[in-house]
C-alpha cells in the first residue's frame, strides 16, 4: 500500500499565508494567531490545539492558523517574523519544532507575548506549555499490558506479554512518551517486553506503517502510536494485522475502532482556550512554565467503550488515582 502525505488536500494553503496584510485590527478585539510547522487534517495534535482556537473563537476572539508545510522551515520562519512584525495580533502561539526560530524571533519584540506551547523557552515575553505525558502515558502503559496478557477480554491478543511503541523521533518529549508508557506496563506486567522503534519523522505515514508491521511480527500484541500524523499509518498496520493500537493526541478511537482501545489525549486545545482566557485578563504568567497533568486534565486517556470492559477501566482508574495523589511518581524524561 502507499501513503500519499495525509494533508496535501491543504498543504497548497501554506503559501498563501507567507506574508500577512490587512487593515490592523479593532484594539477592542482580542486577537490570537497560530504559526505552524504542520497542516491540520492530521487527527491528532494539530487537530486538537485547533479546537482550542475554535472555542475561543467563538466567544469573540480573533484567530487565524497559518499552516506550512513540514518540510518547509523557511516558511515557519517566515511566518513567524511576519505575524510578530505586523503588530497586529495580542498574542502569537506557536509549538513543535519551533523552538530555535521563537527563540530568534521572540527577543526582537520584547512587547509582543508569545505562548510556546509542548516546548519550553525562558523569555520574559513567552508564557511556556508543557504537558505531563508521561502521566498519560503510565495509563497507556498499564492498559496495553493488560490488554496483551488478557485473552478473554482482548481475544485479538495471543496472551504474550509483548507489546511496542512506534514513536516519530528521539527527542526529550517522546522518550517522556516512553518513559511513562513503560512504567505503567511493568506495574502490570514485571516481566513485558516493549519494543521501541524510531520512525525518524512525524510525517512518514508509509514508513510508519511498515514498522509497525514489523514489531507486530516480532510479537507485539498492542502498539502505542506516538507519531503525529504518521500515527495513522500505525493504526492502519494495527489494523490490518488485527491487532490492538493505543492512538495519541487527539480521540483516534474511531479510526479504526474494531482494533483502537483508546487514545492519550494531550489536551492541548484546552491549555490554549485557558491560556488566552488567563491572557485577557491579565492573570498569564509570562516568563513562566505551565505543566497541564492528569490532575487538571491536561492528559488523560479516553476508551473505546466496545473493546475495553469496565473492569479493566476500573485498575487504571485506580492507577490514576494514584498518580494524581502523588502515591506513585511517574518517570520522566524532563
Amino acid at each position: 500500500m502507499h501513503f500519499r502525505t495525509l494533508t496535501s488536500t491543504v498543504a497548497a494553503l501554506a503559501a498563501t499565508f507567507a506574508v500577512l496584510s490587512g487593515p490592523t485590527m479593532a484594539q477592542e478585539e482580542f486577537s490570537a494567531v497560530y504559526v505552524m510547522s504542520d497542516n491540520l487534517g492530521d487527527m491528532g495534535f494539530n487537530d486538537n490545539a485547533a479546537t482550542g482556537f475554535k472555542r475561543a473563537e467563538e466567544e469573540g476572539v480573533k484567530t487565524r492558523l497559518l499552516q506550512a508545510s513540514p518540510t518547509d522551515p523557511q516558511l515557519w520562519r517566515q511566518n513567524l517574523e511576519a505575524v510578530s512584525n505586523s503588530g497586529d495580533w495580542d498574542v502569537i502561539f506557536t509549538g513543535p519544532n519551533m523552538h530555535d526560530n521563537l527563540a530568534a524571533v521572540a527577543p526582537q519584540h520584547p512587547d509582543q507575548k508569545y505562548v510556546f506551547f509542548d516546548d519550553q523557552l525562558d523569555e520574559p515575553n513567552v508564557l511556556s506549555i508543557k504537558y505531563a505525558q508521561n502521566e498519560g502515558s503510565y495509563l497507556a502503559g498499564a492498559l496495553a499490558a493488560i490488554a496483551a496478557t488478557d485473552k478473554e477480554d482482548f481475544p485479538l491478543t495471543d496472551g504474550e506479554p509483548k507489546i511496542a511503541v512506534v514513536a516519530g523521533m528521539d527527542l526529550p518529549v517522546i522518550q517522556d512518551f516512553i518513559l511513562g508508557f513503560k512504567q505503567g506496563a511493568a506495574t502490570i506486567e514485571p516481566d513485558i517486553q516493549i519494543q521501541v522503534i524510531f520512525i525518524g519523522n512525524f510525517n512518514d505515514a508509509q514508513k510508519a506503517y511498515d514498522l509497525t508491521n514489523t514489531a507486530i511480527e516480532n510479537g507485539a500484541n498492542v502498539v502505542y502510536n506516538v507519531a503525529g500524523p504518521a500515527g495513522l499509518g500505525i493504526l492502519k498496520a494495527a489494523a490490518d494485522s488485527d491487532k490492538y493500537a493505543i492512538g495519541v493526541d487527539s480521540d483516534q478511537n474511531g479510526i479504526h475502532p474494531d482494533n483502537v482501545l483508546a487514545s492519550m489525549l494531550k489536551q492541548i486545545g484546552n491549555s490554549i482556550y485557558t491560556s488566552i482566557g488567563q491572557i485577557k485578563d491579565g492573570t498569564a504568567e509570562f516568563g513562566t512554565l505551565k505543566t497541564f497533568g492528569l490532575e487538571d486534565d491536561g492528559v488523560a486517556l479516553v476508551y473505546n467503550d466496545a473493546l475495553v470492559p469496565d473492569s479493566v477501566k476500573a485498575k487504571i482508574d485506580e492507577a490514576k488515582a494514584k498518580v494524581v495523589d502523588g502515591e506513585i511518581e511517574v518517570d520522566s524524561a524532563f
